[in-house]
């Protein structure tokens, strides 16, 4: 027999669909007002309903495959509203109208009404939801039910203690998750015996379930045969992945939130619990070496133990620093608000956490800083997350251990986040203050009032506001941030704002020209690059500003006409790198600015107060590849390597460019001196050799960021690259000039050192004796 499985409404004629083109058809005049419509299934009939709640009519057309025919039926609704919602399940039409139930079946030609609490559902039932033939889930916001129409007849056949916040129907069963995380199981075709399944361990740190599924696992029962059992697969808040087994077990875990990662950073490993640390301050000189004397005393005794096998590691090998620094933490934080920390060697989960209600701030990224780092052992690192609160209307702060994910501290406080700035200044357990600047002006630390601290200190904010499209400074008075610098930017909208970072070390001050001359650069730690966009795509200009975050001063100004966003952009040591769209050539470009002094300065030391004398600039631009995602710069402890820009372009592959091919006094004819100098000559084409690309034949998808890392060697600069993929890698710019290589012949040169000494030896002893027989001569 034929089936129908769609109903369509042409003009004013219901039109009744299968599997093979049009079944039936009934020519009958259909209010343009029927909204509700769809099909419910005997065993020998088929109906396809329109249901008009406004005109409290129904109309139904019922095939009958026994006897191949087709009827119209009309049934008065005189309880319907315009508000009213059907809910069907294969052979029973539904409708809740306040505390009654309204249905009816295939085959009838009028609905039945029964009352809720004639089946001993004594609470308030909120909406109906359909759970396979003939039965239905009654949700409440305190209890939950499954009901069954079995003979013509509606009945409740099991009771929910908890809130159904989530269901799944399966062949044979009905899921379902309460608000307190625990899953109980409906057996449809075993007398509706329920299972509840309450998830403990599995549940703890991940929040509610958001959605789950059923699942067919293999159970194996022998070495021939398995088993199919149901199990759930669950979607938690944190974005995590879980799958159920029937016997209440977590068959596997998946963090889905690590292809979410919006804030990174990388932290140090500890050195280890065998060196030696000053625990404490002193201001006593002889205490402070007492100290570290009786420090050094148990660590070498914990050393002995641990030879001889009386003792055990504080920590794993794995969670020790290696000798060059090279292995790292890399702690994330996803969008859905969960902290991870990975092994940066083998990309292993240490830990994850998830912090509730907090969201990332208004940029889409959460503010990560490290407060306290590994090496003050045994007092635990710290980091400091900053993001919004649920309603974003407040800033919340937490504080964990990267070691092992305790929470340390939380807070949230009254106001929005306007700037936060991590200081030098350190509390008594080595702690550095964290200043949190609330859009109330108010100015709170971390650890918590430590103000005085920081009181002699002169700390300034700079507020960028993108819907004034205004900078404004501020400075530090106590508890609060005064005023002292406002500007208003002209153009329609800030595409882009950047500044130096705080562990941007500069080796040399200058720059030896090939005739011997000195270029002084100028450093300023205290600026920022902004770039605005005016009119529109094709016709509009880019105008980038460079600002002395203290004083407000305009450093540069470069106006490019008919460009557009989107713009990537960074400030260091002595130059300014952007990325940007030319509209009216249609390509990208790159520009690079460097600053100088015209003079040697007189001190060291930079004041954006007294500043020395104005800078001035040298600018080229070149022609990119492709389009950005992401920029970077590669770190070193002591900057001594030749920096690299890295570019995340948007196809998934990270290039690194030299320093030296973005250099603005690259000439068109070198000349003597620029040869000398060792510049190369200047085309307008960035051209990158496929050796360039650090990923290999890997390709990233959906890049949003990336961050470097220093180590302990100063050839060797680490790089993580978040997004839907998470890549780590090391980048050598100037190769591994301080490391040996890896098929370097120890042997070798052990036996030439050792003949080195025996030769040494010989020819000593030949010397004395031949200066003793030339003087008996």
């Amino acid at each position: 027999a034929l089936s129908f499985d769609n109903i369509v409404r042409v003009t004013r004629t219901a039109v009744y669909t299968g599997k093979h083109g049009v079944v039936a058809s009934s020519f009958v005049s259909i209010p343009v007002s029927m909204v509700h419509q769809g099909v419910i299934r005997s065993t020998s009939k088929v109906e396809g309903f329109l249901i008009d709640s406004s005109e409290k009519r129904a109309m139904i057309i019922r095939y009958d495959s026994t006897q191949n025919s087709v009827e119209t039926i009309s049934a008065d609704l005189l309880w319907a509203t315009e508000a009213i919602t059907f809910v069907t399940s294969e052979d029973v039409l539904v409708s809740l109208v306040d505390d009654f139930v309204f249905y009816k079946t295939a085959g009838q030609d009028a609905f039945s009404k029964t009352k809720l609490s004639d089946i001993g559902i004594s609470w308030k039932v909120t909406s109906l939801v359909s759970a396979g033939k003939s039965t239905f889930i009654a949700l409440g916001k305190k209890m939950s039910a499954v009901i069954t129409v079995k003979d013509g007849v509606l009945r409740a056949v099991k009771a929910i203690s908890q809130e159904a916040i989530g269901q799944v129907v399966g062949s044979d069963h009905i899921a379902l998750v309460t608000s307190d995380n625990t899953v109980s199981l409906v057996q449809l075709s075993n007398g509706f015996e329920a299972h509840t399944h309450s998830l403990g361990e599995i549940a703890e740190g991940r929040g509610i379930i958001v959605t789950l599924a059923t699942l067919t696992l293999s159970h194996p029962c022998s070495l021939v045969t398995t088993v199919r059992v149901p199990g759930l697969l669950l979607t938690w808040e944190d974005e995590s992945v879980t799958v159920l087994g029937s016997n209440e077990t977590c068959g596997w875990v998946r963090e889905e939130s690590l292809s979410s990662v919006v804030s990174a950073t990388l932290i140090d490993l500890p050195a280890g619990s065998f060196i030696p640390v000053n625990l404490y301050r002193h201001s006593n000189p002889f205490n402070m070496w007492t100290e570290r004397i009786v420090t050094q005393l148990n660590e070498l005794q914990k050393l002995v133990n641990l030879y001889f096998g009386t003792a055990v590691r504080d920590v794993s090998p794995e969670m020790e620093r290696d000798s060059f620094n090279l292995n790292k933490l890399i702690f994330a934080v996803s969008a859905a608000g969960k902290a991870h920390v990975l092994h940066s060697n083998t990309g292993r989960i240490i830990w994850s956490r998830y912090i509730p209600n907090m969201v990332p701030l208004s940029n889409g990224q959460f503010s990560v800083h490290i407060v306290r780092s590994a090496s003050h052992y045994p007092l635990p690192a710290l980091v400091a997350v900053l993001g919004s609160s649920l309603d974003r209307t407040r800033v919340v702060l937490s504080v964990l251990n990267p070691m092992d994910g305790v929470l340390q501290y939380q807070k949230e406080y009254d106001s929005k986040l306007s700037q936060v700035q991590l200081t030098s200044a350190e509390d008594n357990e080595f702690a550095k203050v964290l200043l949190i600047l609330t859009d109330d002006n108010k100015v709170h630390t971390y650890p918590p009032n430590l103000h005085k601290l920081v009181e002699d200190i002169p700390l300034y904010f700079t507020l960028v506001y993108p819907e004034k499209i205004l900078l404004k400074g501020l400075v530090l008075k106590g508890k609060a941030a005064e005023e002292t610098w406002s500007t208003q930017l002209r153009g329609d909208r800030i595409l882009s704002v950047n500044s130096k970072a705080t562990n941007d070390a500069v080796y040399s001050q200058g720059r030896v020209l090939g005739d011997r001359s000195v270029l002084h650069k100028y450093i300023n730690p205290n600026v920022m690059a902004v770039a605005v966009e005016s009119g529109t795509a094709e016709k509009g200009q880019v105008d980038v500003q460079l600002y002395d975050m203290v004083s407000g001063t305009q450093l540069y100004h470069a106006r490019h006409k008919q460009y557009s966003g989107p713009v990537h952009m960074m400030v260091v040591e002595n130059w300014l790198l952007y990325h940007m769209w030319c509209s009216k050539l249609r390509r990208y470009e790159v520009v690079v600015a460097e600053f100088f002094l015209p003079s040697a300065p007189n001190t060291t030391e930079f004041s954006s107060l007294h500043p020395h004398t104005s800078s001035f600039s040298l600018q080229q631009a070149y022609i990119a590849t492709s389009p950005l995602a992401a920029m970077a710069v590669t770190t070193t402890l002591k900057s001594i390597t030749n920096r690299a820009v890295l570019f995340a372009e948007t196809n998934g592959r990270i290039a690194v460019v030299p320093k030296s091919l973005l250099d603005p006094r690259r000439p068109t004819i070198p000349t003597p001196e620029d040869r000398q100098e060792q510049l190369i000559p200047y085309t307008p084409q960035l051209s990158l050799s496929p050796m360039s690309y650090i990923t290999y034949n890997k390709t990233l998808q959906d890049i949003k960021g990336m961050v470097t890392g220093v180590t302990g060697l100063e050839s060797t600069s680490l790089l993580f690259v978040y997004g839907t993929d998470l890549y780590f890698t090391r980048v050598t710019p100037a190769k591994t000039f301080d490391m040996l290589n890896e098929d370097f012949d120890y042997y070798l040169i052990g036996l030439v050192l050792l003949g080195l000494c025996f030769g040494t030896i010989v020819t000593q002893a030949l010397a004395e004796n031949k200066a003793l027989n030339k003087k008996w001569k």
